[in-house]
């Protein structure tokens, strides 16, 4: 190490005129370009962006990441800032008079070149709502003057723009509120209408609602009553047909019939001629015992017995044809009962669809009201909106460009010691380099070592 190091030194010494040489160089270009650069200006307008929270309806956001909204809306701006809209007023105001459209593009470029839209030192989009708008140029009177016109020309094109949305929306809700009131017009007319042409219907629809009580009878109150009386009719028939049955089996077979339990009245005359019949056929059973068959009494006894028999058939023959009366009674009821059911059903589903459809009109009207409320209510919001001043609510210029006094570049003294600095090492790197493609033995300690012989004496360098 302690070789290498004196190894070095030695080159140093030894190479000091190219060193110096080198240094020399370096250091009177970096002084030249010091001097000669030409200076460079810089002018800056600041402003503070507030994310707007807007009455447009058509411009609000539900997002509620407002670090992004605040990125995305300042990288709106400086796109805006450096659009062709905004440009092309700056190179109208600065230019005046007729331009080519060739002149137009190249002074729109040259200024876009020039141009930045970077947020405050230290800070970036992410934490900061201030950005700076800012031009350099050579001539510090122009930058200022570029500045102001590109500041004030952007304020303008973002009233502009602002109006422009808010005019848009303001008109596009005055047209829906128009349109929905029109619609509104026509389902509130074609629903009087309807009630108009089926108020007869709707009173009935009134008794069709659950649970609401109402003094008249409706068709489905009656509807119900008369399918009860119908099945009451239809089991008293049933029953009534098993009696007849039972009646014309009795009748038509040979000896004493059998009277059914429902036909016994109390001093009915069918009941009368079984409870005799009965007491002949006990007082018949008693004297056969004790008598001869052709005694006189049992004779007239059974005489007795078998006019009162035919006399209950012919009773019970009566009461049949009685009861098949009845029976055709009941089925002429019931089919008068079938017909009045059918109708009230078709009455019944009549009304269940006029129901249906009452309810889809006032369901539609309802809709249409509320699509008409809710309109109104976003056509104020756009109204409001569009009053509003929204630069002066959004965007606020902090500071006007200035002239600026003293040119931000060059940095000539930085310049100038970066040179003395880059020559000090361009001059020792050159040494090294020279020495290094320089293969001649220029010291005591390299004839030691290739030729590992001691050295007794030396002569300067004269």
């Amino acid at each position: 190490m302690q070789n290498i190091f004196r190894e070095f030194i030695f080159i140093l010494f030894y190479r000091l005129r190219l060193v110096i040489l080198v240094f020399l160089g370096v250091s009177l270009v970096s002084v030249f370009l010091a001097v000669t650069l030409p200076p460079v200006y810089r002018s800056e307008a600041k402003f503070s962006l507030t994310v707007p929270q807007t009455f447009d309806p058509l411009q609000q956001e539900t997002t509620f990441d407002y670090r992004n909204r605040v990125r995305r809306y300042l990288q709106e701006q400086r796109e805006l800032i450096t659009s062709n809209r905004v440009l092309a007023r700056v190179v109208e105001e600065l230019y005046p008079g007729r331009l080519t459209q060739a002149a137009m593009s190249r002074r729109i470029e040259e200024i876009r070149g020039n141009l930045d839209v970077i947020p405050p030192g230290g800070e970036s989009f992410d934490v900061s709502s201030v950005f700076i708008v800012e031009y350099v140029s050579g001539d510090p009177l122009q930058a200022a003057k570029t500045a102001k016109a590109i500041a004030e020309n952007y304020i303008l094109v973002y009233r502009e723009m602002g109006q422009a949305k808010t005019g848009f929306s303001h008109s596009f809700f005055v047209e829906q509120t128009e349109k929905l009131y029109g619609e509104l017009m026509a389902k509130d007319k074609f629903l009087r209408e309807f009630e108009t042409k089926h108020a007869l219907a709707l009173l009935e629809i009134m008794n069709l609602r659950e649970g609401q009580a109402n003094i008249e009878v409706g068709p489905n109150t009656l509807l119900t009553q008369f399918q009860r009386t119908y099945h009451d009719l239809q089991t008293e028939l049933a029953g009534l047909q098993v009696s007849i049955n039972a009646l014309e089996r009795e009748v038509n077979q040979a000896g004493i019939p059998a009277v059914l339990p429902e036909m016994e009245v109390t001093g009915r005359a069918i009941t009368v001629f079984k409870n005799k019949v009965a007491q002949l056929q006990l007082q018949l059973n008693e004297m056969k015992p004790q008598f001869h068959e052709n005694f006189e009494p049992i004779k007239q006894v059974e005489q007795e017995l078998r006019l009162s028999v035919e006399s209950l058939r012919k009773e019970m023959r009566r009461t049949l044809t009685a009861q098949k009366i009845t029976a055709e009674n009941i089925k002429a009821k019931i089919s008068q009962l079938e017909n009045v059911i059918g109708d009230l059903r078709e009455k019944v589903q009549y009304i269940a669809r006029e129901k249906a459809t009452y309810e889809s009109l006032k369901q539609e009207f309802n809709i249409a009201k509320e699509n008409y409320t809710r309109a109104q209510a976003q056509m104020e919001q756009a109204r409001m909106a569009q009053s509003l001043n929204q630069d002066k609510q959004f965007l606020t210029l902090i500071d006007q460009p200035r002239v600026p006094v003293a040119p931000y570049k060059p940095n000539r003294l930085l310049i100038i010691l970066g040179g003395l600095l880059a020559g000090i090492f361009l001059g020792i790197a050159a040494a090294l380099t020279v020495d290094h493609f320089d293969h001649r033995m220029k010291s005591i300690y390299e004839i030691e070592r290739h030729l590992n012989l001691p050295v007794l004496g030396s002569m300067p360098s004269i």
